[in-house]
C-alpha cells in the first residue's frame, strides 16, 4: 500500500491527521455519512480502462426524469432501499422508460466501505448491479466494525486495513471477482480518487448528509420511500 493511498484514506476518514479509533466505532446501522469531513480536490485519471469512471445509469438514458441515488455500500438503509423500494421503482418507472436511476457511491468513513465501493467500480458495467447487491445482501458479514476496532487497537492501522481488505475480498469472490483482481482494485489510487471526487461533489452540490439520498430532477427528497419517489416523479413530469 503506497503512502499516497494511505493518505487518501486518512484524509477521507479524519479530514487530516492520523487514522484514529473514532472511525471504527460506526455501527452497521449508522446512516449518517459524516459529510462534514472536508476532502481534497482530486484529479481523476480518465485514461484507465480497468474501472468505471462515470455514472452508472439504470434505465433509458433519455428518460425524462432523472433520479440520482447517493448510497454507501455499507449502509443498512441503502441495502433496505434496494431490497424493498428499488424493485418497484424499476418495474414501474425504470423499465418503462419513464425515469432513469443514476447510482453514485457515497463512501462512508470506514475502510470496509472504501474497499467495497472500490471493487464495485472495477468490474465491467454489466456486472455492477450484481456486485453491489451481493455486498448489500451480505452486509452484516463483511462490515464487522467491532472486529476492525479490536484489530486496530491491538495490532495497528496496517493490520486493520489488511483485515478489511480480506473481508471485502471474500464477498467479492461470491460476486465472481478473483482475489488478485480485488486487491489490485483496492490499491488503485485512481479508483479512490474517483470515489473521493463523487463524495466531494455530493456534499458541495446537494448537501448530502446521509444515505441513501435521492435527487429527482435536481431536487433532493426528504424521504426515500416509494410514496415520496412517486410524488416527486409525478411533480417532475407536470
Amino acid at each position: 500500500m503506497t503512502r499516497k493511498f494511505v493518505f487518501l484514506i486518512v484524509v477521507l476518514v479524519m479530514g487530516a491527521g492520523a487514522l484514529g479509533v473514532s472511525i471504527m466505532t460506526q455501527s452497521p446501522e449508522q446512516s449518517n455519512a459524516n459529510a462534514a469531513v472536508e476532502v481534497p480536490s482530486v484529479q481523476v485519471e480518465t485514461n484507465k480502462a480497468d474501472f468505471l469512471n462515470y455514472d452508472m445509469v439504470i434505465g433509458d438514458v433519455d428518460a425524462p426524469v432523472e433520479i440520482i441515488e447517493y448510497a454507501a455500500i455499507s449502509c443498512s438503509h441503502c441495502a433496505h432501499f434496494h431490497e424493498e423500494v428499488y424493485p418497484e421503482l424499476k418495474k414501474k418507472y425504470l423499465d418503462t422508460g419513464k425515469a432513469k436511476l443514476v447510482y453514485r457511491n457515497f463512501i462512508f468513513n470506514n475502510p470496509f466501505d472504501v474497499f467495497a465501493a472500490s471493487i464495485s467500480r472495477c468490474v465491467p458495467e454489466e456486472k455492477f448491479l450484481h456486485v453491489m447487491e451481493t455486498y448489500f445482501q451480505y452486509q452484516n458479514v463483511w462490515n464487522n466494525i467491532p472486529e476492525l476496532q479490536r484489530i486496530l487497537e491491538e495490532d495497528g492501522r496496517e493490520a486493520a486495513f489488511e483485515y478489511a481488505k480480506g473481508e471485502v475480498t471474500k464477498i467479492g469472490k461470491l460476486a465472481g471477482i478473483g482475489e488478485d483482481e480485488a486487491r489490485t482494485c483496492m490499491e488503485n489510487e485512481a479508483v479512490t480518487n474517483y470515489l473521493l471526487k463523487v463524495r466531494q461533489e455530493a456534499v458541495e452540490k446537494y448537501d448530502v448528509q446521509s444515505t441513501p439520498t435521492l435527487i429527482v430532477n435536481g431536487k433532493k427528497l426528504d424521504n426515500n420511500d416509494m410514496a415520496s419517489l412517486e410524488k416527486a416523479i409525478e411533480d417532475a413530469t407536470k
